[in-house]
């Protein structure tokens, strides 16, 4: 079940955020400021899906909100949802990646329309670097490779696929001991197929 984290010092927008979601089984969490958010998140980073603020809210913005985030390199979702921004504040939002906004007030229809556009663009990013840091190694192009690679990392620290690359790479490069680091990774990342085979029968 997908896990949201909603920010809005209106009590209403949550609350009609909440009621909107209330068919799409996704659980929700929602604060009044981003120093609440930040704190809750932190905590809990790798259970939450996106994230859903208002802009102006009291004490921390929600632009402060996001490059918090960020700062930490993680590229969780985020959707702005806000009455009035300005243009110098949506050029500001739209230079970090996977965030997008939604004016006030807005349909159920576009609210969700908007989110799963979100988390859909993660796979999309993460497939594409897939497929293109496989092309440079095959390619000879390391450098470029190891870049893509490092960018997966970012978007799915818990997979074996970026340490798998990792190891192709350095095996190129001849750098035996790391390359076996990134091996040994990959496989501890994998699901384990023993238990699998265990269920199955």
């Amino acid at each position: 079940m997908p896990r949201f984290l909603v920010v809005d010092d209106e009590r209403n927008i949550r609350f009609l955020i909440e009621r909107l979601l209330a068919d799409e089984s996704t659980k929700i969490d929602s604060f009044v400021s981003a120093e609440e958010a930040l704190e809750a998140f932190f905590k809990n980073k790798e259970d939450y899906d996106l994230i859903i603020t208002d802009i102006k809210l009291p004490g921390k913005s929600g632009l402060e909100l996001i490059r918090e985030i960020r700062k930490e390199a993680i590229d969780i979702p985020v959707l702005i949802i806000s009455a009035y921004v300005k243009p110098e504040i949506i050029s500001e939002l739209f230079k970090f990646e996977n965030v997008d906004y939604l004016s006030k007030p807005f349909t159920k229809e576009e609210l969700i329309s908007k989110i799963k556009k979100l988390l859909e663009k993660p796979k999309e990013t993460f497939d594409r670097l897939l497929r293109e840091a496989n092309e440079y190694i095959k390619n000879g192009d390391l450098n470029r490779a190891e870049k893509l690679i490092r960018q997966m990392f970012k978007f799915a620290p818990s997979s074996p696929i970026p340490h798998y690359l990792m190891y192709e790479l350095l095996k190129r490069r001849g750098n035996e001991e790391l390359a076996l680091r990134h091996l040994n990774a990959a496989k501890a990342l994998e699901p384990n197929k023993e238990k699998v085979e265990k269920d199955e029968k």
